[in-house]
């Protein structure tokens, strides 16, 4: 048994790079960030008909426990969601993952898998929940067998997102880790290209439960595809410029909120209200000097920042703050970014 953690991702700013009909060349080219949370998966060997010698065991000696009635190429997956639900529908995906993975001879057809994706944020608000997901799995099976690159899994995971018209950054951005800038829009290695920087830093997210958006709302949709890549190119171009690091704090929050209204997702009322509450509260509790809110791309969704990174926020102030969302029924979850 192999079990293996991915954090989410979140991005601020993007444009739309999906004119290629190769799925490792659309993406995007953007900034954001990952956090710790995300997923968690547990992945299982449940059968081969190989024999003993030719088996690399996930633990160490011996196949995992065998339970049940199972089959050759047997696959149980089951996804569980933040609340604890099943997510039935969230299984399509790793299916997806297993089949690419057979297809590439990194997994045996034989071979019986019982796989379990625990999910520590909501999906389909910005968080990057599927990208996550999949590498999560995807290096759990690397782990187990030991075969191919590792740079072949995210490629992998990279194309099931595109064809499900998810995250269109979010691998590559998983895979540059910190906070990063996607330079070259596709998976990693290549065509993708994306540099990052460690910054470990407290922050929270917030998001409205009732209210989700799925990626494919936006880039599949030719007015927000132009409005978003105008937007996005630009802010791109200015923080390309020069290194990448800790110094770039500020212009990345300038950019990200100059993207937020010029690509017109201020425009749209539920998130206008939603970030605007957000900071009113931030005002009452007199914390506006020390914290940003930006929107999560592109879910009814926000993250609280700190406005210098040399001065973290206190985690006695999020948790005031996540109080005072909450009685307002907002989610939200206090986080690091991660390194």
């Amino acid at each position: 048994m192999v079990i293996k953690r991915c954090g989410g991702h979140i991005t601020l700013l993007f444009s739309i790079c999906n004119d290629s009909k190769l799925p490792r060349s659309q993406g995007s080219r953007g900034a954001g960030f990952n956090v710790t949370d995300g997923v968690e998966a547990n992945v299982r060997h449940l059968w081969t008909n190989k024999p003993a010698s030719a088996i690399r065991y996930s633990a160490g000696s011996s196949l995992d426990e065998v339970i049940g009635d199972i089959k050759q190429g047997d696959l149980r997956i089951y996804v569980t969601a933040m609340d604890g639900s099943e997510l039935q529908n969230g299984i399509v995906i790793y299916q997806e993952l297993i089949e690419g993975l057979r297809d590439a001879r990194l997994l045996d057809r034989e071979d019986a898998y019982e796989i379990n994706v625990q999910l520590e944020l909501p999906t389909s608000q910005g968080f990057g929940m599927s990208a996550a997901g999949l590498i999560a799995v995807a290096l759990a099976f690397h782990q187990l067998t030991g075969k191919g690159k590792v740079e072949q899994y995210y490629r992998l995971a990279h194309r099931i997102e595109r064809i499900h018209s998810g995250g269109l950054g979010d691998v590559l951005g998983i895979y540059a880790g910190g906070v990063e800038l996607r330079i070259e829009a596709g998976s990693p290695v290549s065509p993708g290209k994306a540099v990052g920087f460690p910054c470990n830093q407290k922050i929270l997210l917030a998001w409205i439960p009732q209210e989700s958006r799925h990626t494919g709302t936006y880039i599949d949709d030719p007015k927000w595809q132009q409005t978003i890549t105008s937007a996005g190119e630009k802010a791109v171009s200015i923080l390309r410029q020069g290194q990448w690091s800790h110094d770039k704090w500020p212009q990345i929050l300038q950019c990200s909120k100059q993207f937020s209204e010029a690509s017109g997702m201020l425009d749209e009322p539920v998130r206008n209200a939603f970030l605007s509450n957000v900071d009113e509260e931030i005002k009452q509790l007199g914390f506006d000097s020390s914290m940003s809110t930006r929107l999560c791309m592109l879910g009814v969704s926000l993250c609280v920042l700190p406005k210098e990174l040399s001065k973290p926020l206190p985690i006695e102030k999020l948790e005031e703050l996540s109080e005072q969302l909450r009685k307002r029924g907002m989610g939200v979850r206090i986080t690091n970014i991660d390194s």
